[in-house]
C-alpha cells in the first residue's frame, strides 16, 4: 500500500467530525446570520479536516486553514434564501421546482466558495499563501474605514446610510446588495496596486481619470442637447421594480398618477442615479478612465489579482442578471423583491474559478466543484427532508382532529433549526470529501525551516479567535439590553460621573482582551509561552476546542434571555454535538504519514465526471424533490414557512413590491 492510500483523509471518522463541526457552527450561524455568522462553521470545519488529514505539512498551516476556511464560507452568508425555502413549501409546483433549483444553486455557491477557501492553504506555496495578506490587509482596512463612514452617515442623514426596515429609501440602496462593500474592496485593490508599484505612472492615472470624467461629462451634455438621453430611460436599461398590474391597481384604486407611482418605485439602478442624474456622465467616464489605466499599467501582484477577479466577477454577474435581465422581477431576479447578492456571489465564484485555473491551482478548483455539488444537493435535500418530516399530522393535509392533536407537539418543534443543522451536517461531509480527496493526491508542501512572514500566523489566529468572535458576539448586546437583562447605561464603579452604554462597556472589555491576546501571540513568536503546545497538531487541537466552546457559549448567551422548550432542538443539539466534537478532536487525530513530493493526479477527467454528477444532482433537486413533495401534500401548502410563490398572479413581487415609502419586506 502506498503512503498516500494510508492517509486518513477519507476515513469515516473524518467525515463524522467535519459534519458535526459544520452542523454545530451552522446551528449557531442561524442565530447570528449573514456573512459573519457563516464564517463560524467555516473556521471550525477547516480546522477539523486539516487536523484529521494525517498530513504534517498541513498541520503547520492550521492558522491559515481556519482563516481562509472562514473567509470562503462567509460569501454565501450574504445570499437571501428564506423566500426560496418558502417557495418549496408553497404547493405551487412551478414555484416548488424553482425553489428547489435555487436552493441547489445557493448551496453550490456557498459550499463551492467554502471549499475553495478551505483548500487554498492545502495547495498554495507558503510564498503565495502569505503574500496575499498584504492586499487583504488593504481591503480590511478600507472596510474598517467604511464602517465609520456608515456610522457617521447614520447619525447625520439616514438618506445615505440606513440599515433599518426603511433602507430601500437610502440613496445607496441597490437591490439590497453589498455593492458598496464590493466597490470599496475594488478601490482598496487599486490603491494597493498604485502603492505596490511605488506610484509609477501616477501622472497617467490622474490624466486618464480626468480625461474619462471630462469625456463622460461631454457625452452626457451632447445626449441631453440632442434629446438622445431619453434612450437611457427606456426599457430594458431603466426598469421600475413594479409589475404593470400593481401600477394599474394604484392608479385606479388610489387615484395616483403614473408619475407618482414611479416616483415611489425602485429602479434597477442605485437610488443615487435618480437623485443625481446630472452626475452620471462624469462618474461613468471616470470609472472607464481608471479602468483603462489599471488595464494598461496595473500589476496586481501578491495575490491581489485573485481579489480583483472576484470583485470584477461580482459586478459583472450582478449587472448582467438582476440589473439588466431582471425585468422588474420577471427575469433573473431570484427572490424579488428581496436582495440579489446571489448574482454577485455567482460572479465571485466564477472569478475565483478562472483565477485558480489560469494560475494552475487545479486542486483548489476541484475541491470547490466537489464541495459545491454536494452542498447544492445538501441544501435542497435538507429542505426536502424537512418537508417529509413535517408531513405527519400536518393540518394542511390531515383533516382528522385527533391525529392533528396527536402530532401537535411534533409540529411545534423548531423545524427550521432542523433544516439548518441538517444542511450544516451535509456541508461538513462535502468539505471532508473534497479535502480528503485532495489530501490523498496533493504532493507534499515543503515550507522553509525558518518561514518568512510569521506575523501572518498571528494575524490568522487573532482574526478568527478575536475578530470573528467579536463581530458576532457584539450582536448579543442588543438582545441583552432589549430584554432588560443588562442595563442600557452603566456607571463606572466608584466614579459616578463616568457613564457608558452597555455596548461601549462591551467594546472596551473585549478590546482589552483582544489586544492582550494579540500581544501574547506576538511574544510567543520571539519567546515561547509554555502554555502553548510545541507541536502543530496540539496547537490545532487547542485552537479548535477553545474556538468551539467560545462559539457555543456565545450562542447560549444570545438565546438565554428568551429561552423556551422549542430552543432545545437548537441549543440542546448544539451543546450535545459540541461535546462529541471535543471528544473526537482530542482523541482521533494522531500519527502523521509520509507524503510524496509530487502529486498523483490529473484533474482534467475528474472535473468532467464531477460536473456530470452536479448536473444530475440539479435535475434531482429541481424536478425529483419538487414532484415528490407536491404529491405528498396534494398541491397544498406545507406550512412552517410564509406563503410565497415565484410565479402566478399572486406572486409577492407582483402584489407587494418594495417601494420607498413602505416597510422593507
Amino acid at each position: 500500500m502506498s503512503p498516500t492510500k494510508a492517509l486518513p483523509g477519507l476515513h469515516p471518522k473524518t467525515f463524522l467530525l467535519a459534519a458535526l463541526s459544520l452542523s454545530v457552527g451552522w446551528g449557531v450561524r442561524g442565530n447570528f446570520g449573514h456573512e459573519y455568522g457563516a464564517m463560524l462553521p467555516g473556521a471550525l470545519t477547516a480546522l477539523a479536516v486539516c487536523l484529521m488529514s494525517g498530513r504534517e505539512d498541513w498541520w503547520r498551516r492550521v492558522p491559515y486553514f481556519a482563516f481562509f476556511g472562514a473567509l470562503g464560507w462567509g460569501f454565501g452568508g450574504s445570499i437571501s434564501y428564506m423566500q426560496v425555502i418558502a417557495y418549496t413549501h408553497s404547493g405551487h409546483w412551478p414555484s416548488q421546482a424553482y425553489g428547489f433549483f435555487c436552493l441547489f444553486l445557493i448551496g453550490f455557491l456557498w459550499a463551492g466558495m467554502g471549499g475553495a477557501g478551505t483548500a487554498w492553504p492545502a495547495v498554495a506555496t507558503r510564498e503565495k499563501l502569505t503574500e496575499m495578506f498584504r492586499p487583504l490587509s488593504w481591503i480590511f482596512a478600507f472596510w474598517f474605514m467604511l464602517s465609520f463612514v456608515y456610522a457617521y452617515l447614520e447619525t447625520r442623514e439616514a438618506t445615505y446610510a440606513d440599515a433599518t426596515w426603511a433602507r430601500q429609501a437610502s440613496l445607496l440602496y441597490w437591490m439590497d446588495t453589498d455593492w458598496i462593500e464590493t466597490l470599496v474592496a475594488l478601490a482598496a485593490l487599486c490603491c494597493f496596486d498604485v502603492w505596490d508599484r511605488r506610484f509609477k505612472a501616477f501622472p497617467q492615472l490622474l490624466g486618464l481619470g480626468a480625461a474619462g470624467a471630462g469625456m463622460g461629462c461631454m457625452v452626457q451634455w451632447m445626449l441631453t442637447k440632442t434629446g438622445l438621453s431619453s434612450l437611457f430611460t427606456q426599457w430594458p436599461i431603466l426598469q421600475y421594480q413594479v409589475h404593470p398590474s400593481y401600477v394599474e391597481k394604484l392608479m385606479t384604486g388610489k387615484g395616483l398618477s403614473l408619475a407618482e407611482v414611479q416616483a415611489d418605485a425602485l429602479i434597477n439602478w442605485p437610488n443615487l442615479a435618480q437623485a443625481f442624474p446630472q452626475h452620471i456622465g462624469w462618474v461613468i467616464g471616470l470609472l472607464l478612465g481608471l479602468g483603462v489605466y489599471f488595464y494598461r499599467y496595473g500589476k496586481f501582484r501578491a495575490g491581489a489579482s485573485l481579489f480583483l477577479y472576484m470583485a470584477l466577477g461580482w459586478f459583472a454577474c450582478f449587472i448582467v442578471f438582476p440589473v439588466l435581465l431582471g425585468f422588474g422581477g420577471a427575469g433573473f431576479r431570484m427572490t424579488p423583491p428581496r436582495g440579489d447578492n446571489w448574482a454577485g456571489v455567482l460572479g465571485v465564484w466564477i472569478g475565483t474559478a478562472v483565477w485558480l485555473h489560469r494560475n494552475n491551482h487545479l486542486g483548489a478548483l476541484y475541491a470547490s466543484v466537489v464541495s459545491g455539488a454536494i452542498g447544492g444537493l445538501g441544501f435542497s435535500g435538507a429542505a426536502f427532508l424537512k418537508l417529509l418530516m413535517v408531513a405527519p399530522g400536518n393540518p394542511k393535509i390531515v383533516a382528522d382532529p385527533a391525529i392533528i392533536q396527536q402530532w401537535s407537539h411534533w409540529q411545534q418543534a423548531n423545524w427550521h433549526s432542523f433544516l439548518e443543522q441538517s444542511y450544516g451536517f451535509i456541508n461538513g461531509i462535502a468539505i471532508a470529501l473534497a479535502i480528503g480527496l485532495l489530501a490523498r493526491v496533493k504532493g507534499r508542501l515543503d515550507d522553509p525551516q525558518r518561514p518568512q512572514r510569521r506575523w501572518t500566523e498571528v494575524f490568522c489566529v487573532v482574526a478568527v479567535l478575536f475578530g470573528l468572535i467579536y463581530v458576532n458576539m457584539e450582536k448579543n448586546v442588543v438582545v441583552w439590553t432589549e430584554s432588560k437583562a443588562v442595563p442600557a447605561m452603566m456607571k463606572l464603579p466608584l466614579i459616578e460621573e463616568i457613564q457608558f452604554s452597555a455596548h461601549t462597556w462591551f467594546v472596551l472589555a473585549y478590546g482589552f482582551l483582544a489586544v492582550s491576546g494579540a500581544w501574547l501571540l506576538s511574544r510567543h513568536l520571539r519567546r515561547r509561552i509554555p502554555m502553548i503546545p510545541e507541536t502543530w497538531l496540539a496547537k490545532g487541537q487547542l485552537f479548535y476546542v477553545v474556538f468551539l466552546w467560545i462559539v457555543v457559549a456565545m450562542n447560549f448567551e444570545r438565546a438565554l434571555t428568551g429561552f423556551t422548550e422549542q430552543r432545545l432542538l437548537t441549543e440542546g443539539v448544539i451543546f450535545f454535538n459540541a461535546v462529541l466534537c471535543t471528544l473526537m478532536m482530542l482523541t482521533w487525530p494522531g500519527t502523521s504519514f509520509p507524503v510524496p513530493r509530487m502529486g498523483l493526479i490529473d484533474y482534467g477527467p475528474r472535473f468532467g465526471a464531477t460536473l456530470k454528477y452536479a448536473a444530475v444532482a440539479t435535475l434531482i433537486a429541481a424536478f425529483g424533490m419538487s414532484t415528490i413533495i407536491h404529491a405528498i401534500y396534494n398541491g397544498n401548502s406545507a406550512g412552517h414557512a410564509g406563503f410565497q410563490k415565484r410565479f402566478g398572479g399572486d406572486a409577492l413581487w407582483k402584489t407587494g413590491p418594495i417601494s420607498k415609502s413602505k416597510k422593507h419586506s
